[in-house]
C-alpha cells in the first residue's frame, strides 16, 4: 500500500551477536556501578527535559503547527492537515463506486445496499457499532485516528447516501484511464456537482446538508480528502491496488479541485465480516504524508512489521504522531548529562498516553525532523490490545510490555538533496521531503530517498547496514539469522524489546563498536548519520560515488539502562528508564 513506486538496490546479510536478560544486548557486557554513586550524582527527572517542537514561526512571524502535513503543504503539494490550528474537523468525502455491468465477465461484488451500510459503518462508524457489526475490537477509520492523535487529526468522514455511477465496466475503466485513482476522482467530482445541482439533490437526496465546497475545510482551493473505494476485486498490480496519490489540479477556492486521494477496492474490508478497515487506516496514514516504512524492494523489514505504515499493525509509532503533531516528546541531550548527571525518567504505555523520549543527535533542532533515538514504551494496550494479541494477517505485535528504540533520520531537504532544513522555522516555511525512506536503495535512483555511508574509495558498498534509514528498529536481542537487516518479513517480537535489566548503548571496546552500532548504524560505529556530509554525487546508478567529509566528534554517546517495568491498571504499564553517558 504505497503512495509511490520504489525501486531498491540488492542487500545482503549481516552478522551479529545476541543478548537477553540482564545483558547489556548486543553491546559489550560492562558491570553495573551506578548503585555505589548514586547519591552523589545529580539526577534530573521528565520535568526537568524540554519537549519536542511541533510549531514553527511563519512569515508574519506568528506560530503555526508544524507537522509532515504541513511541509508537504509548504511544498506545494496540500494532504489532509494532520493537526488543525483552529482544531476544525476537516473533511472526508467517501465516495463508494460501482462500474458498470459486464455480461462477459460478470463483477463477483454487488453493490448492494448492505455493502454501502459497511462501508458507512467501517469508515465513520462508533467503536460500539464497529464491535457489534465486526464481532471485534476494531475500529472506524474516524475513530482510529481520534484516538491514536489524541484528537488533534480532527476530520469527519461523510459517506455518500449512495453508490456513485461509474458509467464504463472495469476493464473499459482501465483502458481508458492514465491513472485510476484520478481519473475516478474526475468522475466523482462531475457526479457531484451534477446530482447536487438537481431538485431534492438528485440521487443525495433532499436531506443531503453538504455541497462540495464544504469538503475544502480550510478553504484553500482544495477539498481536504477524498476517499474512493470501489465495488471491484483488487488485484495485485498497481492499477487495481490500494494506494494514495495526487493530482496535477490547481487550486480554485469557487470551486475546490481535488489534491489529494486514496484508491481501494471494497474488498480490502473483507475480514471482521466486511467491516475491516487496517488497509484504509494505513493509507490514510500517507494522506497525512507518512511514508510507507516496509521496503519496496523486499529486501529488508527495517522497523520489522509492528506499526501501521509497515504491517498495518495496532497503531502509529511515537515518531510518526510526533511528525503529525500529536505528542511533543521528551527530548534529552548529551549536553543535559555532563557533569556525571544522570536521567531517570518514567514512560506510560505510549499508545494509551503519547510518551516517548528523543535521545537527541547534535545540533538537534528539536522537532521529529531529524536524526535521534525515540524510546517507547510498548505493549497490548488501547489500539493495540486486540492487534498485538491476536495478530493481523500473518504478523502478530507486541504481547508484554518492553521499551522499544527507534533509530530516526527524518532530515527534510528542499532542493539539495545532500543539504537539509537545520530550523523548525525553514521546515515550516520551505517545505520539502525526507532525505530516505526505508527502502533499500531509495525509490528510484541512488540520489532521490537515498542516502548510504560510503567505503574509503567511495563506492556504494555491499553491506547492507550501510544504507540510511527513515525507521529502523534497534533489536535488544539480535540474532544474525533473524533480523531486519537481512529479512524481508522479520517480525519484531517481545524479545526485539527492551526489559528490565537490558541496557542500551553504542559503546565501543578496544576500537571495535558494539552490535548495535556494527549491526543497525550505516556508519558501523557510534557516528551518527549527519558526521557524513555528502558534498556531492556522481557516477551511475548501479555504481554511485560521493564526495563526502566525515565529523568524527558527531558521536552518540547516550547509555540506557531499563530500571524496571510495571503493569498499571490505568496506564496499560510504566517503565523507569535511566539515562547516563557513556
Amino acid at each position: 500500500m504505497k503512495k509511490s513506486i520504489l525501486i531498491g538496490l540488492s542487500a545482503l546479510a549481516m552478522v551479529g551477536l545476541v543478548a537477553c536478560g540482564d545483558n547489556p544486548g548486543p553491546g559489550p557486557v560492562t558491570s553495573d556501578s551506578s548503585s555505589s554513586s548514586q547519591a552523589s550524582v545529580d539526577i534530573i527527572t521528565n520535568k526537568d527535559l524540554s519537549r519536542g517542537i511541533t510549531t514553527y514561526k511563519d512569515e508574519e512571524g506568528q506560530t503555526q503547527n508544524l507537522t509532515r502535513s504541513r511541509i508537504y503543504e509548504a511544498a506545494g503539494a496540500p494532504h489532509l492537515n494532520s493537526n488543525p490550528k483552529d482544531g476544525k474537523p476537516q473533511m472526508v468525502f467517501v465516495a463508494p463506486v460501482k462500474f458498470k455491468d459486464d455480461p462477459a465477465n460478470p463483477n463477483p461484488i454487488k453493490p448492494t445496499d448492505d455493502l454501502l451500510e459497511k462501508v458507512r459503518v467501517g469508515f465513520s462508524g462508533s467503536d460500539e457499532e464497529m464491535k457489534q457489526k465486526s464481532g471485534s475490537d476494531i475500529y472506524s477509520l474516524q475513530s482510529f485516528y481520534a484516538q491514536s492523535s489524541f484528537g488533534k487529526s480532527a476530520f469527519e468522514c461523510v459517506v455518500s447516501p449512495c453508490w456513485i455511477p461509474c458509467d464504463m465496466t472495469p476493464s473499459e475503466f482501465e483502458a481508458n484511464s492514465d491513472h485510476g485513482g484520478v481519473t475516478m476522482s474526475e468522475i466523482v467530482k462531475k457526479w457531484y456537482l451534477e446530482e447536487y445541482s438537481k431538485l431534492d439533490h438528485g440521487m443525495l437526496g433532499k436531506d443531503w446538508k453538504y455541497a462540495w465546497s464544504d469538503f475544502d475545510s480550510d478553504k484553500d482551493g482544495y477539498i481536504d480528502l477524498l476517499w474512493q473505494i470501489y465495488a471491484y476485486p483488487h488485484k495485485d498490480v498497481d492499477f487495481w491496488w490500494a494506494y494514495v496519490t495526487y493530482t496535477n489540479n490547481a487550486p480554485s477556492k469557487a470551486n475546490p479541485n481535488i489534491m489529494t486521494l486514496a484508491f481501494a477496492s471494497i474488498d480490502f474490508m473483507n475480514n471482521f465480516n466486511g467491516y475491516d478497515m487496517h488497509t484504509m487506516i494505513h493509507e490514510t496514514g500517507h494522506t497525512f504524508g507518512s511514508n510507507d516504512f516496509y521496503d519496496y524492494s523486499n529486501k529488508w523489514a527495517p522497523i520489522g512489521t509492528v506499526d501501521y505504515m509497515h504491517g498495518n499493525l495496532g497503531d502509529h509509532n511515537a515518531y510518526t504522531k510526533f511528525a503529525s503533531g500529536w505528542i511533543n516528546p521528551y527530548v534529552l541531550k548529551e549536553e543535559d548529562l555532563e557533569g556525571g548527571k544522570k536521567a531517570v525518567i518514567t514512560l506510560s504505555a505510549s499508545t494509551l498516553s503519547g510518551d516517548a523520549l528523543v535521545l537527541a543527535s547534535p545540533n538537534y533542532n528539536g522537532t521529529a525532523f531529524d536524526e535521534y533515538f525515540m524510546v517507547e514504551l510498548m505493549g497490548p494496550y488501547g489500539l493495540c490490545e486486540r492487534d498485538y494479541k491476536n495478530g493481523y494477517e500473518s504478523y502478530k505485535g507486541f504481547t508484554e510490555p518492553g521499551v522499544r528504540v527507534l533509530h530516526i533520520d527524518s532530515r527534510i531537504y528542499r532542493n539539495d538533496h545532500n543539504d537539509y532544513h537545520k530550523t523548525a522555522d525553514e521546515l515550516g516555511r520551505l517545505g520539502g521531503d525526507t532525505r530516505i525512506g526505508n527502502t533499500y536503495g531509495g525509490r528510484v535512483s541512488y540520489n532521490v530517498d537515498c542516502d548510504f555511508w560510503p567505503e574509503a574509495d567511495g563506492t556504494l558498498p555491499s553491506r547492507a547496514a550501510n544504507v540510511f534509514t527513515e525507521a529502523s528498529i534497534m533489536q535488544s536481542a539480535f540474532d544474525p539469522n533473524d533480523n531486519w537487516t537481512s529479512m524481508q518479513n522479520f517480525n519484531a517480537t517481545n524479545e526485539s524489546l527492551f526489559v528490565k535489566g537490558n541496557r542500551f548503548s553504542l559503546k565501543t571496546t578496544k576500537g571495535k563498536p558494539s552490535g548495535w552500532a556494527s549491526n543497525f548504524m550505516p556508519s558501523g560505529t557510534n557516528l551518527w548519520n549527519k558526521a557524513k556530509k555528502t558534498i556531492k554525487m556522481e557516477g551511475t546508478r548501479n555504481k554511485p560515488k560521493q564526495k563526502f567529509e566525515i565529523d568524527d566528534s558527531v558521536t552518540c554517546n547516550f547509555s540506557m539502562k531499563v530500571l524496571d517495568i510495571k503493569e498499571d491498571a490505568e496506564k496499560g504499564a510504566v517503565a523507569t528508564i535511566e539515562v547516563s553517558l557513556i
